[in-house]
């Protein structure tokens, strides 16, 4: 069976194979309008993980489609551990381009290099299969308004949806932006024939909104870590990650500092990248609240396992969410060994179904997410309770060998569906429940 998958990710070990260019003019424009240096890491830890768990499975062809920042040539190809790695430079590699892409809004829409070679690489490979991972990165989910459903049986897995009303309410982008990528998600969504994804409010939505004839899957990512958990003494009391700060640190910042009041001691390790104008917000909001010499910056990181090293060297996770189902850090943290402070989300509260795993205050109530933090301080016995009882909910919830025989099962059904017109067996599909529809 060759499989296709159409994805953005990255990992120490692929970027150890391509070949990168330090462009100087980049550097001197980056230096002048006061944007940080371009810095290669990770990125979609459950793409590599889900690799992991192919690379030895004979039955699979895979190859995998992804743009790469930084590549010195136009596209490299090469084959590691028996899958076939297919890397393109995108058309806004030079973040000057993407500056100008946004004053022509029109180019802005297309990303036409981008879309020529995802088609012909999805041509040369001809798969039985194509799965692409995420339809909110217009960059290279774009492409799938270009391929042949009707030849190529098409899954796309949702890591989140940005038509969720709630996404528009609370992510940091301007309309411009959201209207753009919303958009393109809109119209592949409305395509597509076949949508990974186990959350229930994003198969209302698409339904309801954007594809009644959707056939959903029972298909999750492969975000389970394989964790050793550090036992040395702690260098920090909280930590809050993300690939983006921007995310939610505010909220995070600003129930530390109520936190603060009470133990000015306390010390807070931030760990992602922002761009240079938001991290100039973050220092005043800082300084107004008093609590400069709390907060410890350490910036991106380069590989996902210096992140997972860098967050062990704290106590405590301090995690609030604003759109996030149940966040990839949280698992992370939780795998580690780490106490999570949060807030309700419809994901999060599922954490506590069987057993106390997580702390969970209402969005926004900042003091309630304070008192959380400090029950953590002053109860020994409840961090090392929800340290194991977390443990013990992550290993028993997400496992990544499971699911991915899960996606092995459910790529067969498809295409046997596809092809053969053969029903796809109740456990992997999910159809609309108010309309009639024949498989």
């Amino acid at each position: 069976m060759k499989i296709l998958w159409i994805c953005h990710f990255s990992n120490h070990k692929v970027r150890q194979k391509i070949h990168f260019y330090d462009s100087i003019i980049e550097m001197v424009f980056r230096f002048l309008w006061r944007r940080p240096k371009q810095k290669r890491a990770d990125l979609a830890a459950w793409i590599t993980n889900g690799i992991v768990e192919i690379e030895n499975n004979k039955d699979i062809e895979l190859h995998i489609v992804s743009p790469h920042y930084g590549m010195r040539y136009k596209t490299e190809e090469f084959e590691l551990d028996r899958v076939h790695y297919h890397f393109f430079k995108p058309d806004d590699n030079f973040f000057l381009t993407r500056k100008l892409k946004g004053l022509q809004k029109k180019k802005k829409n297309e990303y036409r290099r981008n879309r020529e070679i995802i088609k012909k690489i999805t041509d040369k490979v001809d798969p039985d299969l194509i799965h692409m991972y995420g339809a909110e990165n217009p960059y290279y989910s774009i492409a799938a308004l270009d391929i042949d459903i009707k030849k190529h049986p098409f899954l796309v897995s949702l890591q989140t949806l940005m038509l969720d009303e709630e996404f528009r309410n609370k992510y940091p982008i301007s309309l411009e932006v959201y209207n753009h990528r919303a958009g393109i998600e809109r119209k592949i969504l409305q395509n597509v024939k076949y949508i990974g994804s186990t959350i229930k409010k994003y198969r209302d939505i698409i339904w309801q909104n954007v594809n009644s004839n959707a056939i959903f899957t029972n298909t999750s990512l492969a975000v389970a870590e394989n964790v050793k958990i550090n036992k040395s003494k702690k260098i920090y009391d909280f930590v809050y990650f993300a690939a983006d700060i921007a995310k939610s640190v505010d909220f995070a910042i600003d129930a530390f500092a109520l936190a603060c009041k009470k133990y000015p001691s306390l010390t807070l390790n931030i760990i992602g990248g922002c761009s240079n104008d938001f991290k100039q917000q973050l220092d005043n909001q800082i300084s107004k609240l008093g609590i400069d010499g709390n907060i410890i910056f350490s910036g991106r990181l380069s590989t996902h396992q210096e992140v997972i090293n860098q967050i062990q060297k704290s106590k405590f996770a301090l995690l609030p969410l604003k759109i996030d189902i149940i966040s990839g850090t949280i698992r992370e943290a939780m795998f580690s060994g780490i106490p999570v402070v949060t807030t309700v989300t419809p994901g999060t509260p599922s954490l506590n179904e069987n057993r106390e795993s997580i702390l969970i205050s209402e969005q926004g109530d900042f003091e309630a997410m304070s008192n959380n933090m400090m029950k953590l301080i002053e109860m020994p016995e409840l961090a090392n309770k929800l340290k194991e009882n977390g443990l013990v909910t992550v290993n028993e919830r997400w496992n990544n060998a499971k699911n991915i025989n899960k996606l092995f099962e459910t790529y067969l059904a498809i295409i046997n569906h596809h092809s053969n017109g053969k029903i796809i067996p109740a456990d992997i599909g999910i159809l609309n429940p108010k309309i009639e529809n024949e498989q």
